[in-house]
Parts: structure tokens; sequence; C-alpha cells
């Protein structure tokens, strides 16, 4: 897959193009990659999917926007579907003033057919969608319809919904896999030492983090996953953080991997982040996340 920062550059003629900002690249994210597959067999022609690096409301309304795949994990995802391009829209303040029709300009000029989602808009506020597209008879567009599941769109903002919420194991079936994030192992304080449960903390960077609260999880170091239990929170009974920490207990592990990525897999949620009124009855209650953890792992 060949990466092309669209950033002056133009797209290769005569492709079969999917855009949108695929962020999680999830199960209707999916048919659009395929249905875009399936029509450049049949043409004979090359693959593409169009994309942004960062989200337009980062850039509009200077909000910190955390994402379910920034858009290195994207990529690692989309090199998966073997398309020959990706192109990467650098979003800015001047992009996002494009009116609809400069934007088909200036970006779709002399591709074959172009594939989205049936809600997808674009240039200044939005205003530009399928409609505009469709009215342009230089290329062809397709409509993915709508997919839903237990009575909900699939789409990014229902999953962001369950993820702030701490439901991460009802987001497998429509994101394709449990939510995962990644992160290089930053040093902490140190306190799951003292504690007999030693924690990697990781730099979620600008991952979504999920609700705070102790999670089963599954941690993912170089080529080995792990079953583990994840604290995110500030740790209120030893008063360590200001800041949200991620931090996971490995079970079984004990090698130093400060500075190595490792990834972490949310399987179910156990409980809320609680302030104890002593070490014991916080240790009593982490040993009691670990029978948890491990109910809820058995069949990992």
């Amino acid at each position: 897959m060949n990466i092309v920062k669209l950033n002056g550059t133009k797209l290769q003629h005569k492709t079969v193009a999917a855009i949108g900002f695929f962020d999680g690249v999830h199960l209707a994210h999916k048919k659009l990659i395929t249905k875009t597959i399936e029509i450049a067999k049949k043409k004979n022609l090359k693959t593409a999917v169009v994309t942004f690096d960062i989200h337009p409301k980062s850039i509009l309304y200077g909000l910190d926007y955390f994402y379910i795949t920034p858009l290195q994990r994207k990529i690692e995802i989309l090199k998966e579907f073997k398309i020959d391009y990706l192109y990467v829209i650098e979003f800015t303040k001047e992009k996002a003033q494009l009116k609809p029709n400069e934007f088909i300009n200036f970006y779709l000029q002399g591709i074959d057919t172009i594939v989205c989602g049936f809600d997808f808009k674009f240039g200044v506020r939005g205003s530009g969608n399928i409609q505009t597209l469709l009215a342009h008879k230089e290329f062809d567009t397709v409509v993915v319809k709508e997919i839903t599941y237990d009575g909900y769109k699939v789409g990014s903002t229902h999953i962001r919904d369950l993820i702030n919420s701490g439901l991460v194991d009802q987001v497998q079936e429509i994101l394709g896999d449990y939510y995962s994030v990644k992160g290089e192992v930053v040093h902490g304080a140190k306190k799951g030492r003292m504690l007999g449960y030693p924690t990697a903390n990781i730099n979620t960077l600008d991952y979504l983090t999920p609700k705070k609260g102790v999670y089963a999880t599954l941690t993912k170091v170089k080529d080995s996953w792990y079953k583990s239990m994840t604290s995110i929170g500030h740790n209120p009974t030893l008063n360590c953080n200001v800041d949200l920490s991620v931090e996971s207990h490995i079970l079984g592990f004990n090698q130093e991997i400060y500075g190595e990525t490792i990834e972490i897999k949310f399987i179910k949620r156990l409980r809320d982040e609680l302030k104890f009124d002593n070490i014991n009855d916080l240790i009593k209650e982490i040993d009691n996340d670990k029978i948890n953890t491990l109910k809820v792992l058995k069949d990992f």
C-alpha cells in the first residue's frame, strides 16, 4: 500500500476510491472498503482509500480530539486490505473552507469511482453530501447504505459512546475486535510494586481512553499476548496521579519493558475506580480483581 499525503498531490487517475474519516475502521467502514475492492476488480482498476490525518473538529474548534484509531493505527489496519493507495488529506483551516465543488475539483478529478457511506459529508461546514457527488457525472458514485446492529447504526459515534461508558465488551461485534490502545511504557510512581502488583504505565497519546475503572484485559508485549488487568484513573487511595493513568498488571510477567510499545485490549470492565481507607483494603480488592479477571479471560 502506497501512502500519499494529499498536500497539493492529485489522486491517481482511473482509480476506485473509498472516502471517509474511518475512525475505528469498523464493520461499516470494512463494507465500504470491500465494496471498493469488488468494483475495482470488475473494472480492472487500482484501489484507494482517501482519509484525513486529523479530525476536523481539532482544527475548527481547537479541541483535543481522541481517536478510536489514530492515524498510525488506522494505517496498520488498512494495510490488511491490500489497498493500492492510501491518500491522506492533511487537514487545515484553509482546506476546511473549500466549497464542495472545490473539494471535488481539487481532490477527485480523474478518478473512476468514488465509494462512500450514505451519510458522508464534505466541504465547508459539511455542505456537500452524496447528492453533490451523484450530480458529478465525470465519475461514478457508489453509496453504501446504513448498516445497523442491535438497533443502532454501526458508526464511530456509537462506538465512542460505548467506550466512554466503559461498555467495552459491547464493541466487539461492531468494531470487529475488542477495543485496544497502544502506547510506550513509561515510568510511573512504582506504587504497584509495593502492593505486589507491578504495572506497566503507558502513554496513550491521542487514543480515546475508556471510562475510569478496572478492566480485564489482554496485553501484547512484542509478539505475545498475556492476560492482564488494567486500571484507568488517578490512584485515589495512594494519591499518586493528578493526570489520568493507564496501568496494566500483566499476569505471570516480570520482564523489564520500559520504552517498549505495548498494546492493551479491553475485554470487560470489572468495577469503578474506588478510594479505600487503607492499603490493606486496596490490596484485598486488587486480589479480587485478579480472580474476576481470570474468570473473564478463562477462554482466552
